[in-house]
């Protein structure tokens, strides 16, 4: 595993999102390799109560329900360059199916100027998309190494 400090400031410095799942189940085989038994190092000494994963989750094979894997993504936002070299008559199409895909024009926009990061599966799915289009070359405008949270 890569290290402890390392992770643990990167997880003090995350965005973690609000109603995260934290998990306290020490006695889990995998705790070490999970975000969520991993995230309980950035809460504040004042916080007495929030959603946890129950004991219950643990099964007797080892395995858990909420089990998610410690892992650094690249995540992106913007889509100027990914428009760049399109042509006039696919733009309309293309960021149509984009904001279906996104879940709609707000969100389009929040994944367009930063507010939200795409993941890398939703970076794979506007490439697969562009593709169609015969569009290859394609690449968002930023990118970031993060913590997955999502």
């Amino acid at each position: 595993m890569e290290n402890t400090n390392i992770i643990n400031a990167a997880i003090k410095g995350g965005n973690i999102p609000r109603n995260w799942l934290y998990c306290f189940n020490s006695g889990c085989q995998h705790h070490e390799e999970c975000i969520r038994f991993r995230s309980t190092v950035a809460l504040s000494g004042s916080r007495t109560w929030g959603n946890a994963v129950y004991p219950a989750a643990l099964h007797a094979d080892g395995s858990c329900e909420h089990f998610k894997q410690l892992r650094i993504v690249r995540q992106a936002w913007g889509f100027n360059l990914l428009f760049k070299d399109v042509k006039l008559h696919d733009a309309p199409t293309l960021r149509s199916l984009m904001k279906e895909y996104l879940g709609g024009n707000t969100m389009y926009y929040r994944y367009h100027h930063g507010e939200r990061l795409l993941s890398p599966e939703q970076q794979a799915w506007i490439k697969r998309l562009f593709a169609r289009y015969c569009y290859s070359d394609v690449d968002f405008d930023n990118s970031c190494e993060e913590l997955d949270f999502l």
